[in-house]
């Protein structure tokens, strides 16, 4: 999983511009990205390991409408959630959907 966390944080930092910054909420303790300007705000990208995947945790729209379910065929709904991508792997396809929606945050 160390592999596919710092992949992810290549990924997010190249498209985004950014680098992550720790932060935590409540019991959440994560990586995130696109803090809104009071320091108090949840990030609009975050990133999370854990034991058997690493979460991807982002809500881009377009036109008012969220963007995640137009990725089915990309990511299977069995790993997404509202706002979350539960990851494993990463194949090209995933890679690219990422960076598009990354875009679009």
């Amino acid at each position: 999983m160390d592999a596919l966390y710092q992949k992810l944080i290549q990924i997010i930092e190249e498209e985004l511009q950014e680098k992550g910054k720790t932060y935590t909420v409540g019991k959440f303790t994560g990586l995130g990205w696109l803090f809104p300007l009071n320091a108090d705000g949840v990030p609009k990208v975050s990133l999370k390991q854990y034991e058997k995947t690493v979460n991807l945790y982002l809500f881009p729209k377009e036109a008012g409408e969220p963007l995640l379910p137009k990725y089915e065929d990309v990511f299977k709904k069995s790993n997404m959630g509202k706002s979350c991508l539960r990851l494993k792997k990463l194949d090209a396809k995933k890679i690219a959907a990422i960076r598009s929606l990354l875009q679009k945050v």
